[in-house]
C-alpha cells in the first residue's frame, strides 16, 4: 500500500514537473527556457527518485548545474570555452558509467549529453529543437521504469515543441529543417 501512494505521489510530481517544462518551450528566449527547465528538474529528480529511477535522477540534477552554468557562460565570455563542454560530456560520460545498470540506464545519458552540446551555443529555436529530440531517448527511459507521467509528457512535449517550432518558423518566416 505504502509502495502505491508512493507511486501515485511520484507520478503528480511527474505531471507538475512536466507542466513547467511545456510551458518553458514556448518561452521566447532562452533564459527563460532553461528557468522553467531549472524548476522542472528539480521537481523530477524527486519524480525519479520515488521511482528509484537512477539514470533519470542523476541526469536531472546535473541537468540543473549544466542549464545554470550555460545561462551564466552566456554573461561571461571566459565560461564559454569549449573545454567546458568537454568537461560536462566527461562528467556524463562518467557517471553513465558509474551508474550503469543495463541498456537502459544511459538513455538518459544520452538523451543530455545530446541536449547539452545542441544548446552549448544555440539561440531560442535550436534549443527548442534539441529538446524535441532529447524527448525521444527519455520516452525509451520512461516506459522502462514505468513513470506514466513521464510517458505523457514525453509525448505531449514533443509534439509540443513542433507546435511552438512551426510556429516561429511562421512568425519569423524562415525555413526549418526537422
Amino acid at each position: 500500500m505504502k509502495e502505491s501512494i508512493i507511486y501515485i505521489i511520484a507520478q503528480i510530481i511527474g505531471f507538475i514537473a512536466f507542466i513547467i517544462s511545456l510551458y518553458a518551450y514556448h518561452k521566447k528566449d532562452k533564459k527563460s527556457i532553461l528557468d522553467c527547465m531549472i524548476v522542472s528538474n528539480i521537481l523530477n529528480i524527486i519524480h525519479y527518485i520515488m521511482l528509484n529511477a537512477t539514470s533519470g535522477f542523476i541526469t536531472k540534477a546535473l541537468a540543473i548545474i549544466r542549464d545554470t552554468f550555460v545561462l551564466k557562460k552566456s554573461k561571461h565570455k571566459r565560461l564559454s570555452s569549449v573545454y567546458f563542454l568537454y568537461i560536462f560530456v566527461f562528467i556524463y560520460l562518467s557517471l553513465m558509467y558509474a551508474t550503469y545498470d543495463g541498456i537502459v540506464s544511459i538513455f538518459p545519458f544520452i538523451a543530455s549529453i545530446y541536449y547539452l552540446i545542441g544548446i552549448w551555443e544555440a539561440g531560442e529555436l535550436r534549443v527548442k529543437k534539441v529538446a524535441m529530440y532529447s524527448f525521444i531517448p527519455w520516452l525509451i527511459y520512461n516506459i522502462c521504469v514505468l513513470s506514466i507521467s513521464g510517458i505523457i509528457s514525453n509525448i505531449i512535449s514533443i509534439l509540443s515543441t513542433f507546435i511552438a517550432i512551426k510556429s516561429d518558423k511562421k512568425e519569423n518566416n524562415f525555413d526549418i529543417k526537422l
